[in-house]
């Protein structure tokens, strides 16, 4: 049985296979592992997405862009992914749309719902980018606005790069506010977020924490969301393989505690995906995962 604050989702159809591929796309089964052999998590219930629906994807994407998906082939709408492209890996990505999209709707129950998937914040309307063929946060936040269509959110994004999909996306809509903290001399091309965070190489604990802090004093001051979408990357590490930023577990710990902070003292749902993470240790990826539920799952 599961904590009411929080909902855990997951789909076995998450897991990919890419042997010599940088993407972990196995983690998400480690994880789950994790998660049952905990003494705490282990007994809760972890909830099934279902796949998303054609309806769903055609909120944010295009007719084109997702014919070219849905055949497969390489065309210039799909192959900036860096991924293969066939059955499995687009069923994947569809389950972990439908993960983000429950996860938004769990939240008139719970506090907080966490999707074990999703994050794929690079993929735009009409293309691929950066292991992203659909952007499951912009989804659901354009379903949602099905039923409420003056509802607010707020997307926090603390991968270490820029989601720069969610940021063009949303950049005319004066209902979400994107924000994004991120490497800045790296991968992609920036787009304009409503508040962006540029972080040298080699930023620190200290240093992260307290940009962090200020970020969300100044987020009170501009925008009041009714529900928060958390990309919680676990690639800021000191030893991910893609990036040069030096936040420690500790840090990135700190940094879920701050994000769930600020959502309970606003009073406010989160959805939380889970985004990227390259550790050189595939275990430590697994395992800033595994911190972040744990700081959301905490009485």
């Amino acid at each position: 049985m599961g904590s009411q604050d929080l909902a855990l989702i997951y789909h076995s159809q998450y897991n990919l296979d890419l042997p010599g591929h940088v993407f972990p796309a196995h983690k998400y089964s480690h994880l789950y592992n994790r998660i049952k052999r905990d003494p705490i998590f282990g007994a809760w219930d972890i909830l099934l997405p279902e796949r998303a629906l054609d309806h769903d994807l055609e909120l944010v994407h295009t007719k084109e862009y997702l014919d070219d998906l849905f055949s497969y082939e390489h065309t210039p709408r799909t192959m900036y992914s860096e991924l293969p492209l066939n059955r499995n890996i687009v069923d994947s990505f569809c389950y972990g749309v439908g993960g983000t999209v429950y996860g938004m709707e769990l939240t008139t129950k719970h506090k907080y719902a966490l999707n074990m998937g999703g994050g794929y914040h690079h993929s735009f309307p009409e293309r691929a980018e950066g292991f992203c063929y659909l952007n499951d946060v912009a989804i659901a936040i354009r379903k949602s606005k099905e039923s409420k269509p003056e509802h607010k959110a707020l997307i926090v994004d603390l991968d270490l790069h820029q989601g720069n999909g969610n940021s063009y996306i949303f950049q005319y809509d004066d209902k979400v506010f994107t924000f994004s903290m991120h490497q800045g001399n790296i991968y992609p091309k920036k787009e304009n977020s409503n508040l962006d965070i540029h972080l040298e190489a080699g930023t620190k604990d200290d240093q992260y924490l307290t940009m962090l802090n200020d970020a969300f004093n100044k987020i009170k001051r501009q925008f009041e969301p009714d529900i928060v979408y958390y990309l919680a990357g676990a690639d800021p590490y000191e030893d991910d393989s893609l990036g040069e930023l030096k936040v420690s577990m500790k840090g990135l710990k700190e940094r879920d505690r701050l994000v769930r902070q600020y959502c309970s003292d606003q009073q406010i749902p989160c959805v939380i995906t889970l985004a990227g993470g390259y550790a050189r240790d595939f275990r430590d990826t697994v395992e800033i995962h595994f911190n972040t539920i744990a700081a959301f799952g905490e009485s």
